[in-house]
């Protein structure tokens, strides 16, 4: 292989995979002549093509990184790429000059607006996590929060679900109650509300002996898993006496 001279034309360099021992070609000097701004078209050991204008190139570690349409109208994409790992390279079009351009406009709003909602999302996870309940309750927790995740929360150690819906220590399907409902003058907002209440939890206790079914599964597999091991081990410890006999 030879380097790329800046008066060749058409401008391409191939590597030598003569040797198909290895499926990454042996390391050699990059193109002395991949100027920022310059379009090239780089072809990978995995027939993968790239073609973009060169953002920044480093010499020593034979990066080169690319400015790229994106998938979507509008949207662009960013590429670093080794190239010990480029079979071809071809510079398409040189650079009128090597003056950077911005890469697209940062919306600080949108940037703001993203971090208040990931502090948001993380104060509400930590809502979520109750050290002074048993492990027990905070699985439970975790398993009914899955599905209802907007409207429960810890009262205390009781799971709290829909404000209404009570699971208290030690977390079965006959400790799940409906708490008592504030005095309202309409009637009928009442009945609807109560109907609404017992809904939630008739939904509530079949997630909880759900729960405590998949407890009961697990345990026993661990159990059944234990009993095997000690079964093998004083099955081995059996033959090495005979043997020893």
């Amino acid at each position: 292989m030879r380097l790329m001279d800046h008066h060749d034309n058409p401008q391409i360099v191939k590597r030598d995979n003569s040797n198909h021992s290895s499926p990454i070609p042996t390391p050699s000097p990059p193109p002395n002549n991949l100027r920022v701004n310059s379009i090239v078209r780089l072809t990978t050991i995995f027939d993968d093509t790239r073609i973009g204008k060169v953002v920044a190139f480093d010499n020593g570690s034979n990066l080169v990184t690319l400015h790229m349409k994106g998938s979507k109208p509008g949207l662009t994409s960013i590429a670093v790429i080794n190239l010990i790992h480029c079979r071809e390279w071809t510079v398409v079009q040189e650079p009128t000059d090597e003056t950077l351009e911005p890469l697209y406009p940062i919306d600080i709003n949108k940037l703001k607006k993203r971090q208040t909602e990931n502090e948001g999302e993380k104060r509400k996870e930590a809502l979520f996590v109750n050290l002074k309940a048993s492990r027990t309750g905070q699985a439970l927790f975790r398993d009914i929060k899955k599905t209802m995740n907007q409207v429960i929360r810890w009262s205390n150690n009781d799971i709290l679900i829909n404000n209404t819906v009570r699971i208290v220590d030690p977390y079965r399907a006959e400790h799940v109650s409906i708490d008592a409902p504030p005095q309202s003058a309409n009637t009928t907002v009442s009945k609807t509300s109560a109907k609404g209440d017992n809904d939630t939890k008739t939904h509530i206790i079949k997630l909880v002996d759900k729960f405590w079914l998949d407890q009961a599964k697990l345990s026993s597999n661990t159990d059944s898993n234990s009993s095997t091991r000690n079964k093998s081990d004083n099955s081995n410890k059996q033959v090495d006496s005979t043997s020893t006999a």
